[in-house]
C-alpha cells in the first residue's frame, strides 16, 4: 500500500502566502499608478536629449516636440562649474572672494536689461545678531538674491536656494558648486521666458557653518514674506542623479510627479533625517521644520565616502549628473510658478516674516496653524512616481493585507485540489466535503496547510 503523502507545514504555507502577497500589491500599484498618470505635462523636460550628447560638446537642437523654455544649457553650466571650483573656498578662506565676485558679475551680466531685481546685502552693509543653537550670532551676510517677477500682479513666490561656500579643502563641485550653477540658468531661462509668479533664487553663503544664510534670509530679508514654497540643491554625495529625497507638501510632490518624466525620488531621506541617522543637515530645516515653509530638497547622494573632501572637484563633475538636477529644477520651478493654483493654495507660513519682531522668539510661532504636510512618495524604476498621503498609505496597507489573506484561502480552496481521506484531521474527518458553510472549507484548507496534526 502505498505510502500518503505527508500534509506541508506550516512554514511552506506562509512563504505562500507572502509570495502571493507580494504579487498582488505590485499588481495593485501598477493599477492605482499606472505611467500614464505621471505623463508629462505641457511643461515636458529635456531629458530626452541623450546627456552624452551635451557631454561631447556637440550642439543639441531642440526637437519639435520640446518647448525652448524647457532647455538647459548644460555646457554652459559646466563652463560657470569651473570657474567657482577651480580652488577650495570655505568660509574663512580668502579666495571664496574670487567665487563670489564671478557670481556677481554674471547675475548682473544675466539681469542687465530686465526687470529683475537684485539684492546685494554686502552692497548694502547688512548685518545681523541673532541666536542660533544657544550661540549668539554676529554675521555679515554675503548672499546673492534675486527676485524675477512674474507675469500676474500675485506677490506669492516661489523660492529656489543654492550655497556657493564649501566645507575646508573641498573644491565643492557638488556640494553646493552644481546647486549654484543651476540656479544661474534658472535666472537666465526665466527671464528669457517669464512665468506667472515670481521666483527668488537665493545663493546663499554660510551654510556649511551652520546654515546662516538661509536663516537670514528667513528672518531679515523683505522678500521672504512672500515666499510661499522653495526647492533646495544640496548635495549628501558625489555624482550620480539628483534625488527627491525630502519634501513637505503634497502639492508640490505632484508638481515634480507632472514635470519630471524620469522621476528619482525615495521617502527615506526624511525619515533618515527625523531618525537621526543622517548627521548632516541642509537648508530645508531652517526653511521647513523652523519657519514652517512647504519645500522640496533635492541633493546628490551617490559616494557618500567623496562628501566632503578633496575628491568633490571638477573632475568627478558629469554632465548627466548637472543635467539631472538642471533638468528637474528647470522643469519643476516652471511647473510650480506657472500654475495658477499651487502657490495661491498654500498660506503664507504663519512664522514669516520673522524679520517684524525680532524681539520675539521664533518659537513663539511654534503653537500656530502649519502649512507643512508630509506624504509618502517614491519613484518606481525611474518611470513613474507615486504619491501619497500618510492616511491613504495606511488604509491601502490594510485593504492590501486583508485582500492578501483572502487571495491566499482562495487560491488553496480545497476543492480546487481534492484531499485525500488520509489528509484530512480526524475532527475535520466527519465535515461534508461539498459543504458550503465557510467555516467548514476554512477547518479544511488549514488542515491541508498543515496547521493541524
Amino acid at each position: 500500500m502505498a505510502t500518503a503523502a505527508r500534509p506541508s507545514s506550516w512554514w511552506t504555507a506562509s512563504l505562500a502566502a507572502v509570495l502571493q502577497l507580494a504579487v498582488f500589491a505590485l499588481i495593485l500599484l501598477f493599477v492605482i499608478d499606472s505611467p500614464t498618470a505621471s505623463s508629462i505635462s505641457s511643461n515636458s523636460l529635456v531629458q530626452d536629449v541623450p546627456a552624452s550628447r551635451h557631454a561631447a560638446g556637440q550642439p543639441v537642437e531642440p526637437s519639435e516636440s520640446v518647448l525652448k523654455e524647457h532647455i538647459f544649457d548644460v555646457t554652459r553650466a559646466l563652463g560657470d562649474l569651473e570657474q567657482i571650483t577651480q580652488t577650495p573656498h570655505s568660509l574663512n578662506d580668502p579666495r571664496s572672494i574670487g567665487v563670489r565676485v564671478y557670481l556677481r558679475t554674471t547675475i548682473q551680466d544675466i539681469i542687465s536689461g530686465s526687470s529683475a531685481k537684485f539684492s546685494d546685502p554686502v552692497a548694502n552693509g547688512t548685518v545681523a545678531e541673532f541666536e542660533s543653537r544657544r550661540w549668539l550670532v554676529y554675521w555679515e551676510d554675503s548672499s546673492l538674491v534675486v527676485r524675477v517677477p512674474g507675469t500676474s500682479n500675485h506677490t506669492e513666490a516661489l523660492l529656489v536656494q543654492a550655497h556657493y561656500d564649501a566645507v575646508p579643502m573641498s573644491h565643492g563641485a557638488y556640494d553646493d558648486g552644481v546647486g549654484v550653477v543651476v540656479c544661474l540658468e534658472l535666472l537666465r531661462n526665466l527671464i528669457q521666458y517669464p512665468v506667472r509668479h515670481s521666483v527668488v533664487v537665493n545663493i546663499d553663503w554660510g551654510e556649511e557653518n551652520g546654515l546662516f544664510g538661509a536663516t537670514l534670509f528667513a528672518r531679515f530679508h523683505q522678500w521672504a514674506e512672500d515666499v510661499r514654497a522653495y526647492i533646495n540643491l544640496e548635495a549628501g554625495g558625489v555624482g550620480g542623479r539628483a534625488m527627491l529625497f525630502r519634501a513637505s507638501h503634497p502639492a508640490l510632490l505632484t508638481a515634480y510627479k507632472q514635470a519630471v518624466r524620469r522621476p528619482c525620488a525615495s521617502l527615506v531621506g526624511n525619515n533618515a533625517f527625523k531618525l537621526g541617522i543622517i548627521k548632516s543637515d541642509t537648508d530645508y530645516s531652517i526653511y521647513t521644520t523652523r519657519y514652517g515653509i512647504p519645500g522640496l530638497d533635492l541633493a546628490f547622494t551617490d559616494h557618500r565616502n567623496f562628501y566632503h573632501t578633496s575628491r568633490d572637484n571638477i573632475r568627478l563633475a558629469t554632465a548627466e549628473s548637472v543635467l539631472s538636477m538642471g533638468a528637474a529644477t528647470l522643469s519643476t520651478a516652471r511647473q510650480i510658478a506657472d500654475s495658477i493654483v499651487t502657490l495661491p493654495s498654500l498660506p503664507r507660513s504663519p512664522r514669516l516674516p520673522a524679520y517684524k519682531s525680532l524681539a520675539g522668539d521664533v518659537n513663539q510661532y511654534a503653537s500656530s496653524e502649519n502649512v507643512v504636510k508630509d506624504a509618502v512618495f517614491y519613484d518606481v524604476l525611474s518611470r513613474f512616481m507615486v504619491v501619497r498621503s500618510y492616511s491613504c498609505e495606511m488604509w491601502l496597507n490594510i485593504a492590501t493585507g486583508l485582500a492578501g489573506i483572502a487571495i491566499v484561502i482562495a487560491l488553496q480552496y480545497p476543492f480546487l485540489r481534492p484531499l485525500p481521506p488520509s489528509h484530512i484531521p480526524s475532527h475535520a474527518s466527519t465535515l461534508d466535503l461539498g459543504s458550503s458553510r465557510p467555516l467548514d472549507r476554512l477547518v479544511l484548507q488549514l488542515g491541508r496547510g498543515g496547521f493541524f496534526g
